[in-house]
Formats: structure tokens, sequence, C-alpha cells
């Protein structure tokens, strides 16, 4: 399938255009295209505009709530859970990263859980927020299942993705982002857009064999075997059952039961390392990412970059050739 390449404007403008079109307003629809479009400008075209049909299909059955009104309770100085009203997860998440910056610039930690939520995108976008204020943040969300625990053949858990941000002295922030599954289930959607094959040793089909036709892909395995099972667990312990809501296969399902309420929970944690008695921090990390870069690579390796250079690098080449949308995708869009 062909590619088109968008300018950032246009993009938001299309997408923006949909939800609204769909019953959001305009605040909420331009929080969600800024994420989605965050997500395609640094390559995780998985958790791009191409779930804006998704959204638009769920907000018309009913799934989620365009009206929603957001609700902070504040437990303590550092501590506040927010009611997200079965809205958009993506504002849902702007709104509890904000408030646990503002809570960290207080306390020196800012600690939000979100309950009856829904997908948020990616979590790259709202610790990158974080850091933009010199904090530290980390967020994690639970999903529904699409991933065999370790050793099984069938799901029990979600890709359960966490992030971790620290910003760097002039330069842009370094952002580790990654879901607990061997691949992200969004990378199979757009496997199956762009008609392109995943690699070995990421999925399962339905007799429990691996493979690598998104078209036949049952479930995903997580990463590092035992070790990435054992993360996607503490998450969902983390989010969802830490605010009583449902875990593991008793999630509402992304693709499917449009019409119910998902009532997902997620965490983002901020921490003010000046409150902390380092207000060097961001230099420290500077040097540290200096060093990273100028470890000897392997054979066949170019160099070695830190966590978010290949982001960083994907980002410049979109502002100046434009964003790279499956053109089904875009279709959609201008439709």
């Amino acid at each position: 399938m062909s590619t088109v390449f968008v300018k950032e404007a246009e993009l938001k403008n299309l997408v923006v255009k949909k939800l609204t079109q769909a019953g959001l307003e305009a605040k909420v629809a331009q929080e969600v295209t800024d994420v989605l479009v965050h997500a395609d400008k640094t390559g995780v075209h998985s958790h791009g505009v191409i779930r804006v049909e998704h959204y638009c299909t769920r907000l018309q059955a009913g799934g989620l709530n365009p009206a929603a009104k957001i609700h902070f309770a504040e437990v303590s100085p550092s501590v506040a859970i927010l009611d997200s009203d079965d809205g958009m997860g993506h504002s849902a998440l702007i709104a509890a990263t904000d408030h646990a910056v503002k809570l960290a610039a207080e306390t020196g930690l800012g600690f939000v859980s979100i309950k009856n939520t829904s997908h948020c995108g990616a979590l790259s976008y709202f610790i990158e927020r974080a850091t933009r204020e010199g904090k530290i943040a980390i967020a994690m969300t639970q999903t529904d299942t699409c991933v065999a625990p370790y050793g099984g053949a069938e799901r029990f858990l979600g890709t359960n993705p966490i992030a971790f941000g620290f910003p760097v002295e002039d330069e842009e922030p370094m952002i580790v982002d990654m879901a607990t599954s061997a691949i992200a289930f969004g990378k199979i959607l757009h496997a199956k857009e762009t008609g392109k094959h995943i690699g070995e040793g990421l999925a399962l089909d339905k007799e429990g064999h691996i493979t690598t036709d998104p078209h036949k892909i049952e479930n995903l395995l997580p990463f590092g075997g035992h070790k990435g099972s054992g993360i996607a667990l503490a998450i969902d312990a983390l989010t969802g059952i830490l605010m009583g809501a449902n875990f593991s296969n008793h999630i509402v399902r992304m693709y499917g039961d449009y019409d119910k309420m998902r009532k997902l929970a997620s965490l983002v944690i901020v921490i003010d390392p000046v409150k902390l008695g380092n207000p060097l921090f961001a230099a420290m990390m500077k040097t540290m990412v200096s060093e990273l870069r100028a470890v000897r690579p392997m054979p066949g390796v170019e160099k070695v970059m830190a966590p978010n250079d290949p982001q960083v690098a994907y980002k410049m080449k979109c502002m100046q050739e434009g964003i790279p949308v499956a053109e089904g995708i875009y279709q959609y869009l201008v439709g």
C-alpha cells in the first residue's frame, strides 16, 4: 500500500475535523489530535492517526463519553485520583500529567492515578510534557488482553506500556517508552494496513505457534520472556487493581463491544529533582547521554544511540518531508 506524506498542520486539521464530527468538543479533539500526530511524527505509527476511525466508531456507538467532565480527588499533598468520566484517555492523561507536575513542584512528588478512562495513545507525549518542565516522569497504563503470559498459549496480559522521561540540558529529553509485549499491538494493525510481516518470535497463532503473518496472529508474546510477563502483571496491579477497576480478561476489549465504556486505569508519577536536592540533574543527564553515545559500537552498528535519538531524528525528517500516512488512512481522513 502506498504512503502519503502530509504536512503537520494539514494532518491535524483533518483529524480535528473527524473527531469533532464524531461528537468531541473542539478542545478535546485538539488534545487527542496532538497526541496522535506526536506518535506519527516520532515513528510510532501504531499509535498515530490510524486510531481515528476506531475512536469515531466508539464515540458514535456510545462507548466513549464525548462530554466527559474530569474530576480530581486530592488524597494528600502529593497524591490525587483523576476520574476521567469515561472520556478520551488522551485528555485525561494530559490533565493528570499537568496536575502531577504541579504537585511535584510543591512537594517533590506528584502521584496521580486515573480511573474510568480509555485508550490514551503514546505515553511518550505525556512524559515529554513533564520533562519540558524540568521534571522526571513515569507513566503506565493497562490495556485489554492480547498477550500470552510466559509459557502460555492463550491471552491473559495486556500490552501494558510503561514510559520514563528525564530532562537533558540543552537537548531533547531522554525518553524510554515501551510496551511490555514483544511488539505493540498497534504495530500489528499497522502491518496489516501496509501489507508487511512482523519479525520472528513476537506473536502466536490460534494454535499457539509462532507466526510472522499479521493476519494469523491470535496473541502476542511478552518481551524478555518471564521478565516482560512479570512487569506487565505489575502494571495491571498498579493501575487497574489499585483503582478497584477491571484487570486482565475482565477488561472491555478495544476492538469490539463498542457500546461499552472501557473503565481503564492509568498512573502518572512526576518527580522534581530540584526538590530532592539536585538542581544539576539535567546537566548530569547531558553528560550521561553524551558518554553513552561515545561508547564504541559493536561490529555492524554505525553508532550507539540514546533511547530517544531515533525518534528525534524521525521527527526532524517529518518536519522537512511531511508525516507519512498510509493512503487508506489518509483517504478516510479526507473523506
